[in-house]
């Protein structure tokens, strides 16, 4: 069975840390997206400040935008945090492991 998540490049090259993960294993991968719920909190989602000027925040609409960050295996390292991936390396010593507590 292989439990192995990125590519596999022989041992020829040493590994060194991925330079699009810096070694972490994975990617920041953000969304925003604007909901009802998510009301702006300097205006209270009126659209406008206490003196009836529209809201600099929201620009009157009465909404934030609200990001979620999320993570992604690296593409480059498939999670490893290094490249090439050595054979010998298992999935159990990749950098990324979201099950994993930190």
């Amino acid at each position: 069975m292989n439990d192995r998540k990125g590519p596999v490049i022989p041992p020829s090259n040493p590994p060194k840390t991925c330079d699009k993960c810096q070694g972490r294993g994975w990617v920041d991968k953000c969304c925003s997206s604007i909901y009802r719920d998510n009301r702006c909190s300097l205006c209270d989602g009126k659209g406008f400040d206490a003196g009836g000027k529209e809201c600099h925040a929201c620009k009157g609409t009465g909404l934030i935008e609200t990001r979620t960050v999320d993570r992604d295996p690296c593409p480059i390292c498939g999670g490893a945090g290094v490249y090439p991936v050595p054979p010998s390396m298992g999935a159990w010593q990749y950098a990324y492991q979201p099950g994993r507590k930190q």
